[in-house]
């Protein structure tokens, strides 16, 4: 069952791969139980590393650095924050906004009980920025995804609709920032995948 919990306590974060500490953080006002990838209100999330630009992986970085979150323990602590894929998706976008993200980019499957499914690719900004850049995109009724350790989100502009896309607001910007993107912030042309996780033998 959901908890309450204290205003003085922290939640302890350790690295889902690694087994170290990357730091601690406010634990929430109430909580969700959470077993596995599941929480109690029947919200599901599941995971696929996929690497991305290697200059953007925060792996083995700890809270020295400010980032606390691996990809692992941003899925436990979203499950005890979230009881809706939308509210996992924002859940998502603002921890790794104040703590940081300790991992390679990744792709989450998220989904609840009322039948949304949503599929969010997620990459940290290296050491130039703290949070993330991502896009989430809804899975049409009747429609199956499928992802393994490669980006499958391409073109998506424009992300105005908040009911089949949503998106960090500088998802474009923060790629022609870093010159992986010659084109405009508008232009429908720019692929999430192609800028963020291009294709290689490996």
């Amino acid at each position: 069952a959901s908890k309450n919990n204290r205003p003085s306590d922290v939640r302890e974060v350790y690295s889902w791969d690694l087994g170290w500490k990357l730091g601690e953080i406010p634990q929430a006002k109430s909580t969700y139980n959470v077993m596995a990838n599941a929480n109690e209100m029947g919200l599901v999330i599941g995971e696929t590393t996929q690497g991305g630009l290697d200059e953007l992986s925060n792996v083995g970085k700890t809270w020295k650095n400010g980032t606390i979150l691996d990809y692992g323990s941003l899925i436990w602590i979203t499950l005890q924050r979230a009881a809706t894929a939308r509210e996992a998706i924002k859940v998502m976008d603002d921890l790794t906004r104040t703590y940081g993200y300790a991992s390679d980019m990744e792709g989450f499957s998220i989904s609840d009980p009322s039948g949304e499914v949503w599929y969010m690719e997620l990459i940290a900004k290296g050491g130039y920025e703290k949070g993330c850049v991502w896009v989430a995109m809804r899975v049409p009724e009747g429609h199956i995804a499928a992802h393994a350790n490669q980006a499958r989100i391409r073109t998506f502009l424009p992300c105005d609709d908040p009911n089949t896309c949503m998106m960090a607001p500088d998802v474009v910007t923060f790629a022609i920032k870093r010159g992986y993107w010659k084109g405009s912030a508008t232009d429908l042309s720019f692929s999430f995948s192609d800028t963020y996780d291009p294709v290689t033998f490996e």
